[in-house]
């Protein structure tokens, strides 16, 4: 099918069938939902607009907006891992948790599965070298250095024994 060449007849205007519920007021549930307005208090102000039927707009202010739940979390929670051993203690926080993955092998596997791992390898060798100069019981933090292949042993803020793995 084409279409006719000439322009379109003017009196010719397609008729759009009119519903009742389009030219019936609002119902009372949609206008008592709007805010009320508020008193105008300067002379100078735009007037109000006239009353009519309340017309829906697509604007941001009419969307439906869900329900705010709580804050999702972006970040693994970091704890320490800990460990009893001959009377001690042992921790790894989370800054010496993060410095196993530098060690081989460590592909694929959670700050706190590397952490027990370690602990559970190295346990034996990291009590006998406080054993003689620390006091039972004892938390003793266990600090790696991945580089040197080293742990330090520290009780409070004094280094009490250096291992070697």
């Amino acid at each position: 099918m084409s279409e006719p060449d000439g322009p379109p007849d003017p009196e010719i205007v397609p008729a759009e069938p009119v519903s009742p519920e389009e030219t019936a007021p609002a119902p009372a549930e949609a206008t008592a939902s709007l805010p009320a307005e508020a008193p105008e208090s300067s002379a100078g102000a735009a007037p109000a607009p006239a009353p009519g039927p309340a017309i829906a707009r697509g604007g941001a202010e009419n969307r439906a907006r869900p329900g705010r739940g709580p804050r999702p979390v972006l970040f693994e929670a970091r704890e320490p891992v800990f460990r009893e051993s001959g009377g001690y203690r042992l921790r790894l926080d989370p800054p010496d948790l993060a410095r196993l993955r530098e060690l081989p092998g460590s592909k694929g596997k959670t700050d706190q599965e590397l952490g027990e791992e370690f602990l559970a390898g190295h346990a034996a060798r990291l009590t006998a070298a406080i054993a003689g100069d620390v006091p039972v019981p004892a938390e003793v933090r266990v600090v790696v250095d991945p580089y040197s292949r080293q742990a330090f042993l520290a009780l409070e803020n004094r280094i009490r024994g250096i291992t070697s793995f």
